[in-house]
């Protein structure tokens, strides 16, 4: 059944002629055709704008996008997204002026248990750093790398959860922390998180695809007297986690009671980084670690300073008691600094593969 989307047709020039875009649905997994729950075109622009969809089609459909033509100053590029069995997919499309457009779009059949090492948790990263103008305060950035090795390829989706992380107590926090997870597009996309399990945990339901997908959690943490003590969770199993934090001055010292095979390693003025790693962590293993000192940037003229008095950060949002009680409140606001957040995940990404680390820690990774 087709849904025409007439909002945004009614705001075309009655002129405009419609573009064919003829699309093939590929089950993925049996290499065979598919036939999607729903298929929806977008044009991309500020955001992104469906034109046409379609209901339950066959797996070759034909779609139909506007043709704005010169006037408009070109056709736009469109997003083609096929939602298969709860879980959306996207492809890339562009329109051939005065020809239909032939796309393809391939899905995936989804399964339900977590099962090493068919999907695992490849490495899990996290960045404590000081800002300029935030003199009591840590900002934090978590990055969970997922890796969907299932063959033939499937998807993970379970209704209750896909991956769970523990936040930290609500008095240290300063903003509602956002998640975010990449895909096969490169672009993070936010995502709702709810609480599960103990207080402080918390939890997603994003579809990890075949290949990777990058989870980003990042809030901000009062840093009191110059110290914060972090108390986490491992997720999942991992190879490895790596703990770092900036400026280069700042002392990271094992809880009380820390496991053994923590390395504390030095700073590093090539990566500008202090880190602490470990490696083979187990599901639900205790990780904790205590920042102190480090001197913070200076902050640009004019700009306000930190937080004393305890008074908010500029641009953080301090969560009211509702907002703190809401489920599924955390993560779920949009976040206006998602695109500089994620500058920041590539950086750590491409900063942080065993190359880097082996130069700059002088070795002790695994072949």
């Amino acid at each position: 059944m087709r849904f025409r989307l007439a909002a945004a047709l009614v705001a075309l020039p009655l002129a405009a002629a419609a573009q064919p875009v003829r699309v093939t649905i590929v089950n993925g997994t049996t290499q065979g055709p598919a036939s999607a729950d729903l298929v929806t075109l977008y044009r991309l622009g500020q955001g992104m704008e469906p034109v046409d969809q379609i209901e339950s089609p066959d797996a070759q459909v034909t779609l139909e996008a506007p043709d704005e033509g010169s006037a408009a100053g070109g056709i736009r590029p469109f997003l083609l997204q096929a939602t298969y069995r709860g879980v959306n997919y996207n492809a890339p499309v562009r329109l051939t002026p005065g020809e239909t457009t032939e796309a393809a779009i391939v899905v995936y059949d989804p399964f339900a248990e977590w099962n090493e090492p068919e999907i695992g948790l490849s490495t899990w990263r996290a960045l404590y750093r000081r800002l300029p103008g935030e003199q009591d305060a840590l900002r934090v950035d978590h990055i969970f790398v997922v890796e969907n090795r299932t063959e033939p390829p499937r998807t993970f989706i379970h209704d209750d959860e896909t991956l769970r992380f523990r936040l930290p107590p609500e008095g240290t926090l300063l903003e509602l922390p956002t998640v975010s997870s990449t895909g096969e597009t490169g672009m993070p996309v936010p995502q709702s998180s709810f609480p599960v399990g103990d207080e402080g945990d918390y939890a997603i339901r994003s579809a990890f695809k075949p290949g990777e997908t990058e989870i980003v959690l990042s809030y901000a943490v009062a840093y009191e007297g110059e110290r914060y003590e972090a108390r986490l969770i491992a997720p999942r199993a991992s190879p490895e986690v790596l703990l770092l934090a900036s400026p280069l001055d700042i002392d990271l010292e094992l809880p009380p009671g820390a496991l053994p095979g923590w390395e504390v390693l030095g700073p590093d003025q090539e990566a500008r980084l202090t880190a602490a790693r470990k490696f083979d962590i187990a599901a639900g293993e205790a990780v904790g670690m205590i920042f102190s000192g480090g001197t913070p940037p200076p902050a640009a003229a004019g700009a306000p300073g930190g937080v004393p008095g305890g008074r908010p950060l500029p641009g953080l949002v301090a969560p009211s008691a509702d907002e703190r009680s809401a489920v599924g409140t955390i993560g779920r606001l949009p976040d206006p600094t998602i695109a500089s957040k994620w500058a920041l995940a590539l950086l750590m990404a491409a900063a942080l593969g065993f190359g880097l680390l082996h130069r700059a820690f002088g070795g002790g990774g695994r072949s």
